[in-house]
């Protein structure tokens, strides 16, 4: 007579396995597919966020009369791909999209998931936002918003240890000189359904500066528990949204009279980070926010790293004029990723070493630097389509 084994000693069992092998169990059985696509592939995937496998950047380059966009792809630690070029991995996702792929369509990346938004409004393409799987193939375009208006800066919020499900999250500007969004359109892979709620600050910003330039939020997301976090055009300011209810609140960075106007966000095991150069350019310093979902969190200088002792490593930086910037922090290590426009390095922040990742072939930059490289690990989630499936 044959012993059926309890759910979680499969899962224990599975979990131990390669996981191309286990998703292709999936096919042995209903009762196979339901407990490996709910339970084994989000811990499969939670894994995974822990050990990036790559970069996702935008390149520039020189042409006639201003400069060209193209997505480039720089694998981790390995760096197998040809740096600066359409690569496999970008190919892998544009040829799933419905649309002819440019610099102003990839938006973010959380966990694996990327978010494009196309900004044309042509009937005969519909929709406006899409979340792509490149690990399982999947293009799943989201039903607009209604009132059905033009995007322009979202956010995708997904982590596969706390559900399996994501979030898109549209940020409104009704008004100019706006110091943050003033709505929020969320759309919920759960419900299939978008929710639109009011910013709640806790704290009133500065009133944003005349320039047009000067409002609204950077376009770079971290999310973490519930809670989307984007840098304010507003100096010094970080503005926390809460997906869960309307409670936001704007927390003042420590560095007042930073020699980078905004400094860069990161997570890592769980905690958010803040990097910027000091007054004097000298130092990178690196701060933790403490009591982070509290009302009044507050920052704890972590690490500094001297510019003049890292920049004498890389003589051809020097002589280049740029400077090192943080450009993205390890999900799960003391590693963090340093670049300028030509190049980006791996430091140690317990060891003091640093290693060259990678470096772009001459007459290519890293477009919009620090605040627009992410880290990408592999989805192993499949994604549940909504209004049709555009893969």
């Amino acid at each position: 007579m044959a012993v059926q084994l309890p759910d979680d000693m499969i899962v224990e069992i599975l979990c131990r396995l390669p996981v191309n092998m286990v998703m292709r169990l999936k096919a042995v059985s209903k009762a196979w597919h339901r407990l490996i696509s709910n339970v084994c592939a989000p811990l499969f995937s939670a894994a995974a966020a822990a050990h990036p496998s790559g970069f996702l950047f935008l390149c520039s380059y020189q042409i006639i009369g201003g400069l060209g966009y193209f997505a480039a792809y720089a694998s981790y630690p390995d760096v197998r791909d040809c740096v600066g070029q359409t690569d496999g991995f970008v190919d892998s996702y544009a040829c799933m999209l419905p649309f002819m792929l440019s610099s102003d369509h990839y938006f973010d990346c959380c966990n694996g998931l990327l978010l494009f938004v196309r900004r044309e409004q042509r009937e005969a393409l519909p929709h406006y936002y899409f979340v792509c799987n490149t690990t399982t193939r999947q293009c799943i375009a989201i039903p607009n918003p209604r009132p059905r208006t033009a995007p322009f800066a979202a956010a995708i919020a997904y982590d596969p240890a706390k559900s399996p499900h994501y979030k898109v999250v549209r940020f409104i500007y009704f008004e100019e000189k706006t110091s943050c969004p003033v709505k929020l359109d969320i759309f919920s892979s759960d419900t299939g359904k978008w929710v639109r709620r009011r910013v709640m600050l806790s704290t009133e910003l500065p009133h944003a500066a005349a320039d047009a330039d000067e409002y609204g939020c950077i376009r770079r997301s971290i999310y973490l528990d519930g809670m989307i976090y984007k840098l304010s055009f507003v100096v010094n300011y970080l503005i926390r949204f809460d997906l869960n209810a309307p409670s936001d609140v704007a927390i003042e960075l420590p560095h007042k009279n930073a020699a980078d106007r905004h400094g860069f966000i990161g997570m890592s095991r769980g905690s958010l980070y803040y990097s910027n150069h000091g007054e004097s350019g000298l130092m990178i310093s690196i701060w933790l926010l403490e009591d982070r979902c509290k009302r009044d969190p507050f920052w704890k200088l972590t690490h500094r790293i001297s510019v003049d002792s890292l920049t004498s490593k890389y003589p051809d930086v020097r002589n280049s004029g740029f400077h090192f910037h943080t450009y993205a922090i390890h999900p799960a290590s003391d590693i963090i990723f340093l670049g300028n426009p030509t190049m980006v390095i791996s430091y140690d922040l317990k060891s003091n070493k640093s290693e060259e990742v990678f470096t772009l072939s001459s007459g290519l930059k890293i477009s919009s630097g620090q605040h627009f490289v992410h880290l990408y690990s592999p989805c192993y989630a499949v994604l549940s389509n909504f209004d049709n499936n555009c893969g």
